[in-house]
Formats: structure tokens, sequence, C-alpha cells
């Protein structure tokens, strides 16, 4: 897999680790001097000479050299500014990355054993002055190799050990410690060479071995120098140290977004569907659907009086709508709209609140910023609220009573029903007023009832008969449509509800995901250089 495959996939990751809130300084720093040091010509690496004050760096590169390439004292005259040494052959391909380093003490020799590498001795890691370790710490992430340089006295120094090997070391594909100075300790160099690569291993640095020197003699830099001359390419040492510098910082971003291990959903199909299953109820019993039933039913009622309750229909349609009674007791989507009167979301928000804090402590602590995010009081009651008004407005769009034949038909039979009371009151009337003869009709129990009364009666109950028939099939319509008003709107509550509660969890999810894949990425394509 090329390298170009490697800084496409940390690209992604930090894309990606941008949904987590998640510093992407330390990765985006690494591409961009990745980009910058194999846009570089020239096939030479730049290895630089790493250690405290006195133990014999400037000494070992004028032993490299055979002769006086950088000053050798406790007190170094070019203090903070590291010192190249490079190939005459090559100063002029390598200015350009001198350059970029911003490494201006260039000096250059003819040994065409060292023709691919530029040595840099760099200023002590445990200088009193603050800007000689800056410079260190500056220079150290864009060097391809490093040798660290220790003595029998520090050896174990904090400095080097705590602050740069144990740092370092993860990020460098090649590297060498040294010993120098091994003259003063004689026969005890093996000893302290096997005590510095066993400390070395306990702190889990095992791809640094350990060389011993001596740069007061000439020829006691013998193993510094066959490293360096080994017949290692300075291509493949470039790669090498790019592609672990990747590797490192996606291995930095898994770690901190927590997929080290795995990159499974945050919450499980089960957490997911209780949360939204308690969350949805909660929503439901503030828009209250038992009450969009009623409404929906005193709806569907009201609108069968003008057609089917005759001419008093229509006066009693006219008193509901005169007196806004309508609007208060069969408007179900006014009363949807009017869902926030019926209370707050508190108990709608408190399972996402009780989640949220049971996965948590799941989380690395640098991702659980974009977590805790998502119960954010205000944040929440605004997506919530949103949540229910894009339910209501999708469900409220075209909310109509439904209506039948059958009402037509009533308030036909009522009209007819209408005319013939009035003909029965005049009946009556001419009865009572006129004299006008009239029949009787014999009625077990009651005996004679004369006709216009008798078909005054009859004529009522059929009115009433045909009233309670129209209240019934109105009910039972208005029921049906009420039940699906409350299917339809359980529904898209809880779709809206899954679309705000989840969303971001998905986009984190995914941002996780594609940090582990990205990590697998690089790992292969640093595996595949071995």
């Amino acid at each position: 897999m090329t390298l170009s495959a490697s800084l496409a996939a940390l690209d992604d990751a930090v894309d990606a680790a941008a949904a987590l809130d998640l510093d992407t300084s330390r990765a985006r720093r690494v591409l961009a001097d990745a980009r910058h040091r194999l846009g570089f010509e020239g096939s030479a690496y730049v290895l630089a000479l790493v250690g405290g004050t006195g133990v014999g760096k400037s000494s070992l590169l004028n032993a490299l050299a055979g002769g006086v390439v950088s000053a050798a004292s406790a007190r170094r005259p070019t203090t903070g500014s590291p010192v190249a040494w490079v190939a005459e052959s090559a100063r002029e391909e390598t200015a350009p990355l001198l350059g970029w380093l911003d490494v201006r003490d260039v000096r250059d020799h003819h040994n065409e054993a060292f023709a691919d590498v530029a040595i840099l001795d760099l200023p002590d890691v445990d200088s009193t002055t603050p800007e000689n370790r800056a410079r260190v710490d500056e220079l150290l992430p864009r060097v391809d190799a490093v040798v660290w340089v220790a003595d029998p006295e520090k050896y174990r120094d904090a400095v080097l050990h705590d602050e740069y090997l144990r740092r370092w070391a993860p990020r460098l594909a090649r590297q060498l410690v040294v010993l120098n100075k091994a003259d003063r300790i004689g026969a005890d160099a093996e000893r302290l060479r096997e005590h510095l690569t066993a400390t070395l291993h306990a702190e889990g640095i095992e791809n640094a071995a350990v060389a011993v020197t001596s740069a007061t003699r000439d020829g006691d830099a013998g193993e510094l120098r066959k490293w360096i001359v080994d017949s290692i390419e300075a291509k493949r040492v470039i790669a090498e140290r790019v592609a672990a510098e990747l590797q490192d910082a996606s291995l930095d971003l898994a770690a901190r977004a927590g997929v080290l291990q795995d990159a499974k959903p945050l919450l499980t199909a089960e957490e997911r569907a209780r949360v939204l299953a308690d969350v949805t109820r909660e929503a439901a019993a503030i828009v209250d659907l038992v009450g969009l039933e009623r409404q929906a039913v005193a709806a569907t009622r009201l609108a069968a009086r003008p057609r089917g309750a005759g001419p008093f229909g229509l006066v009693t349609t006219f008193l509901y709508k005169a007196t806004g009674r309508d609007r208060v007791v069969a408007d179900p989507e006014g009363y949807l709209r009017r869902w926030r009167e019926r209370g707050t979301l508190a108990r709608a928000a408190e399972p996402i609140r009780i989640l949220v804090g049971d996965l948590l402590p799941r989380v690395p602590s640098a991702a659980r910023g974009a977590i805790a995010s998502l119960i954010d009081a205000e944040a929440l009651r605004a997506r919530l609220t949103a949540a229910i008004d894009a339910a209501v407005a999708t469900r409220t769009a075209d909310v109509r009573a439904p209506t039948s034949v059958v009402w037509s038909a009533i308030g036909a039979l009522q009209y007819v029903v209408t005319a013939a009371l009035l003909f029965a009151g005049l009946w009556i009337a001419a009865v009572f007023l006129l004299h006008a003869p009239f029949a009787s009709v014999d009625v077990p129990v009651l005996g004679p009832i004369p006709t216009p009364l008798l078909v005054l009666a009859s004529l009522l109950l059929a009115g009433f008969l045909l009233a309670r028939l129209l209240g019934a099939h109105a009910g039972l319509l208005g029921r049906r449509w009420a039940r699906r008003l409350r299917a339809d709107l359980s529904r898209e509550l809880e779709q809206r509800l899954r679309d705000v509660l989840f969303s971001r969890l998905d986009t984190i999810d995914a941002a996780r995901k594609r940090i582990a894949g990205a990590r697998s990425t690089i790992e292969l394509g640093a595996a595949g250089r071995d």
C-alpha cells in the first residue's frame, strides 16, 4: 500500500475527528510535514544526533568526519543553532530540505560513504536555555532518523528517557541509542549496553538498538559509522519515517476516539429501542393523543350536523361556530398545535439524560464533550420541540373530518320529517282554533287519541331516531378516523424523535468507524513496507 493511501486515510480520520470535537492540530501538522517532506527532490535522508549536555554529540560527529565539524564543549558556541554535515555532492539538492528545517549552519564534506545522509548536530535537550530544547522539539517531527546519544553518567537520564525516548521512539522507524564515552568504563561497557537495552525494553522501546562508542579515540565510533552507512536505501528511511509518524498520529486519534479495540456503535439496538420508546411515550403524553381522539370524534359529529340534522342542524352548527365552541372541543388540528400548553418536555428529556450519563464513562475523556453535548438543556429542548412540531405539522397538513352519503340520506329524511311536523302543527292548530273535524285512533291502555296528536308524536319520534342514527354513524366514523390520526401521529412522532435522538450519535459512530478504518489502513500500509 502506498504512502498516498496512508495520507488519504489520515486525512479522512482528521475530518472524522471533527465530529467528535477532538483536537486534530497534531494530526494536521503530521499531514502537512509528511507532504512537505515527500515533496522534496533528492534521496538524502536527515539524521539527527540528540542528547544532553556533555554526552559527546559534537565529538561523535567530528569522529565521523575525521575533523572538526561542530565545536565540542560543555558550553556550545552555536547555542540553539543545529549544525548540518552534508556531502558536497548533495549540497544543492538538500538545500531546500534544510531550508524547510531552518538549518542555516551547513558544513559539507567529500566522503561519499555519507552521500545519502544529512547529519544534524542538535542543541542539548537538557539545556538551561529554553530556546535550545524548543529547537529540538521543533525539529524532531521533521527529521527522518535519530541517534540518541548518552554517556555512562546520563544513560538513564530522566529527561532523555521520559520526555524524549518514550515519546518519540514509537514514532521513529530508524533510530539508534549510542552509549558514548565507553573508554571511561572499560570492561563494563558491555554490561552497561545490556543494562541500557533491558531498560529500553522495560519502557516498551524495542525498535532501538544500542551501540557503544568512544569518540575520543580514532575508530571507536565504528558501530555508529556502520549503522549509518549500512546498505539501507535513503528513500526507504524517509518513507518509513513518514509512515511511522502517520501511524502514531492515527493511533493517537484512535485512542482519543475510543476505538483502539473496536468501533462498535456506542448504543446497542436494544438500548436505542428502549430510549426511543420512553421518549416517544412521554412526548405522546404531552401531545395528548387521547384528547386528540375526543377532538376528532367531536369534529366528525360537528361535520355531520349540517348535512344530516335537517334545518335544525344548520342552526346548531352556526351557534357552535359563532360561540367558538367548535375550536375548543372539535378542532383536532388546533388541539395538536397547542400541545405546548399541556406540559413541559422535562420528562421526555429524562431518558436521554440517563442514557448519556451511563454512556460517558464508557468513552475516553477526549470524546466525552461531543457526547455530553447531546444533553445540553437548551439544545435538547429545541431538538425535541422541533421533532414534535414537525410530526404535528406533517399530520395536520390536511386534517379533514370524514363524510358519508348516509348523512345526506338521513338529512333528506329529516327535512321530510320537519315538513311533516309543520303540517301536523297546522292540523292541530286548525282543530283547536277552527274546530275542524278530526278522527281518533284507539291506542291500547291510553284509549282514543286524536289523529293529529298521534301523527305529531310519531314524527317527533322519527326525528329523534334519525338524530340518534346520525350521531351513532358519525361517532363510528369519527372513532375510526381518530384511531388513524393517533396511529399516524404516533408513527410520525417516533420517526422524528429517532432522527433527533440518534442522528448525532449516528454521526459520532460513523466518525469513530472512519477513524478506526483509517488506523487499520495506515497500519496495513506500514506492515506492507516491513
